[in-house]
């Protein structure tokens, strides 16, 4: 059994069967998490790589299972979309986009004229491609939609894909100036060329300098297209720790050790409910909105979270000021995401909820 060299270890007794498992020892596991490291041991959750838990900022508790370790960079898949909702408030923060009512498809001049042009098309913004509301004909739940995610990927040019895709019959806008919600891994991707072009830098560059390198986060790995364009629409590989200080960015309405990364106010505007989903879930600027109901007060918490193919979760409580990070490998199997979502509810809710404050989201 591997420890981490950075952290004074709490070794949990009775788990010497997994990979990794310690804690800080100032707050070393209570009878709920320790029950949670037992039963993920056990084999009661499948395919889960770490759990971190951390309170007011501060990591306090941080586990590793089977393959999973402090270095592993974890594939969470589409939890990458959100990283691409912070690194668009960034370029308008640095003046590279006017803000989210920016026309997309006029910052591909270098690529027209686009196929199925029409007025629809021409007035994409920003905002519709953070909401999933854009007029796209593409939705990742209907495989016989033009934009389906799986048909961007036998192209080797994903950039000519979208920008060519025809708009949804029948769009329209409702009274807050959006569509409906229809989920589009293509239209993220497409958000990453637009910062490209409005900032000048690769993705890669511009992210790396404008969050990465402010956050010391110097590890992961892009999921590239044949062509080389960064998939800002998921795949970006991870270390549970940084994903944990992208929470915490948030958190902290995008302020960083002092320095400002994102506009004041853009958290709040990213995590406002935009867009209904289903009676249990809303959409901001690329993250997920959900009430998390512990399983022993009964109690919901308002959340915020970013949300990944395999059962990932980032997810920050901002009640509790707690952020917790799941990683898994559970990837298209019924049931990854309920798992991630129990033991929130089942084992974290009710580890740290005593002593909440209440905010609104």
């Amino acid at each position: 059994m591997r420890l981490s060299r950075h952290l004074k270890s709490h070794l949990i007794p009775l788990l010497t069967g997994l990979a990794v498992v310690f804690a800080p020892a100032a707050h070393a596991a209570n009878g709920t998490t320790e029950e949670l490291v037992r039963a993920i041991g056990e084999g009661t959750f499948k395919d889960i790589t770490s759990v971190l838990v951390a309170k007011d900022g501060k990591i306090v508790e941080e586990y590793y299972f089977g393959d999973g370790g402090p270095q592993m960079l974890n594939d969470t898949r589409s939890v990458t979309k959100t990283l691409t909702s912070m690194a668009v408030g960034a370029a308008v923060y640095q003046g590279a986009l006017e803000g989210e009512d920016e026309a997309v498809f006029q910052l591909f001049g270098d690529r027209a004229p686009h196929g199925n042009m029409d007025p629809l098309k021409r007035s994409i913004t920003v905002r519709d491609l953070l909401t999933m509301s854009s007029a796209l004909d593409c939705d990742d739940s209907d495989s016989a939609s033009a934009g389906y995610e799986d048909k961007m990927h036998e192209r080797d040019d994903w950039t000519s894909f979208v920008l060519g895709l025809p708009v949804e019959e029948n769009y329209s806008r409702d009274a807050d100036g959006l569509g409906s919600f229809r989920y589009c891994t293509a239209g993220v991707f497409l958000l990453g060329q637009a910062l490209e072009r409005a900032t000048g830098l690769s993705v890669d560059d511009f992210v790396r300098g404008a969050i990465f390198r402010p956050l010391t986060i110097e590890e992961y790995k892009w999921y590239r297209s044949p062509t080389g364009e960064e998939q800002t629409g998921g795949g970006l590989r991870m270390k549970s720790r940084d994903l944990w200080k992208l929470a915490e960015l948030a958190r902290a309405d995008g302020v960083w050790n002092g320095r400002r990364i994102l506009p004041k106010g853009w958290m709040a505007k990213s995590t406002k409910p935009q867009r209904v989903v289903n009676e249990l879930r809303s959409y901001g600027y690329l993250w997920w909105l959900q009430d998390f109901k512990s399983a022993t007060t009964g109690k919901k918490h308002p959340a915020y979270y970013m949300s990944g193919n395999g059962g990932n979760k980032v997810v920050v409580v901002p009640g509790l000021k707690l952020v917790a990070v799941i990683t898994a490998t559970a990837y298209n199997t019924p049931g990854m995401h309920d798992q991630s979502t129990d033991i929130i509810e089942r084992y974290i809710l009710p580890a740290y909820e005593h002593g909440a404050v209440h905010i609104g989201r």
